[in-house]
């Protein structure tokens, strides 16, 4: 989004309020009808479900500028499919009218774009972690997982090199492929020796797509990563 579109959106929703929450808060939960659509500030915004032995099964990620949730916003269900909780340490939103805030990317073609863009994004990494889940290794589990975060939430560092722009810890990483704690631990550390990802103490995961592919070796990947690295989706 250039910076007068930017600027256009930032003032409409500058009027109207904010709300702010700390890491670990509900900011809606699934089956609620939210007050108001939310578009995001500051911090990133987890969506996840509950298994039915309460385990969490992350969604997404949504970011600054982003809005949730998505399909109560565009009525497309009465309330919230997911649950939607702080990921970052703070996050501070805006609370639109649901109303209001359709009409206003109904008028702005740049706003329609923009929410295509992101409701893409979405689509491409739910299409991405069910591909992940479906494969019975862990080791597999990971890397394509790992394959779905850096296209999807990763920036371009290197030719091929992404970081991803998420603090995840290594029970994100099982929450997401549903792996134990210590065995994505495990899968990690094994991928970080062969030099497919490297991360530390308080730094993000940064993956090296070109090793990563060569050992998947997988059609599926090779013809879905060219577009999405060019077109650099954030």
């Amino acid at each position: 989004m250039g910076d007068i579109k930017a600027e256009l959106l930032e003032n409409f929703i500058s009027k109207y309020p904010k709300k702010s929450f700390l890491k670990g808060e509900i900011i809606v939960f699934q089956g609620e009808s939210p007050r108001a659509a939310y578009v995001i500030k500051t911090g990133i915004v987890k969506a996840y479900n509950l298994s039915i032995h309460g385990d969490e099964k992350p969604v997404g990620f949504h970011h600054q500028m982003e809005s949730f949730p998505g399909s109560w916003i565009y009525s497309r269900v009465p309330s919230s499919i997911y649950y939607y909780e702080t990921f970052s340490e703070e996050c501070t939103l805006y609370l639109v009218p649901r109303e209001e805030y359709v009409s206003f990317v109904q008028d702005h073609q740049f706003m329609a774009l923009n929410e295509l863009n992101n409701y893409v994004k979405s689509a491409l990494g739910l299409s991405m972690q069910l591909n992940a889940l479906e494969h019975s290794r862990a080791s597999e589990k990971l890397m394509y997982t790992l394959h779905y975060l850096a296209l999807t939430y990763g920036k371009l560092i290197g030719e091929h090199q992404r970081v991803i722009d998420l603090h995840l810890t290594h029970q994100d990483y099982a929450n997401l492929t549903g792996l134990t704690r210590e065995t994505a631990a495990t899968e990690l550390n094994k991928l970080k020796h062969k030099g497919i990802i490297s991360y530390g103490k308080n730094m993000p995961y940064t993956v090296n797509l070109a090793k990563l592919q060569s050992i998947l070796n997988d059609q599926y990947i090779a013809e879905l990563e060219q577009p999405v690295i060019n077109s650099q989706l954030k």
